[in-house]
């Protein structure tokens, strides 16, 4: 599976040496929830650090102890110590957490598995995000081009994976493009967790 952690150096292809800027403009607005959040396929761990706080618990998922190497380095790099943040080498599909997550935030994680099990991405997230809990997803890259990894997204795809799961829109944005994470287009959708029925 493609990731952006581990042998990719950073600022190299999907690295985006930082956190994504639209997400970090949400952070910045306080506009997400606090509690346990979680970004699976967290590369360096750009976004972990940067929503890690006193108020919320970040854990990164990856798929190898080398990837999962470079994220440690980065958090520490960062200040995010174990109280604030953790990376964990798991596959996001069996993910058990034991309490559901508050927040999520995929990026770069949904394009890079294969489309047969983008249902089951679906389906993972709402059994993951609690009622009430918010899932940010930065669609992307945006495209109807054939082959991958990383496959082509578009919001549509992603809204059609997750409202029939029991996700509502909060909000869509096209990323303005001083915003662009990695110099192509992008939107930011922002999703809620309906109560389970």
């Amino acid at each position: 599976m493609w990731s952006a952690g581990g042998g990719l150096k950073p600022g190299e292809a999907f690295d985006a040496n930082r956190c994504e800027p639209s997400l970090q403009a949400l952070i910045d607005a306080g506009a997400l929830p606090s509690g346990r959040a979680l970004v699976p396929g967290c590369g360096r761990g750009y976004a972990v650090a940067a929503l890690a706080s006193a108020t919320r618990h970040v854990t990164g998922l990856e798929i190898s102890e080398t990837a999962k190497a470079a994220a440690d380095a980065h958090l520490a790099s960062a200040g995010c110590g174990g109280d604030r943040a953790t990376v964990l080498v798991d596959d996001f599909f069996a993910h058990d957490p034991g309490v559901r997550y508050d927040l999520a935030f995929d990026s770069t994680f949904l394009c890079a598995i294969p489309p047969a099990r983008r249902e089951e991405w679906a389906e993972t997230y709402a059994r993951l995000i609690r009622p009430g809990g918010e899932l940010v997803s930065n669609v992307f890259p945006i495209g109807d081009f054939e082959g991958g990894p990383p496959f082509a997204l578009t919001p549509e795809t992603v809204e059609r994976l997750l409202v029939p799961r029991g996700f509502r829109v909060v909000s869509l944005e096209e990323t303005p493009e001083h915003l662009w994470a990695r110099g192509r287009p992008e939107f930011l959708y922002r999703f809620e967790r309906k109560p389970d029925e």
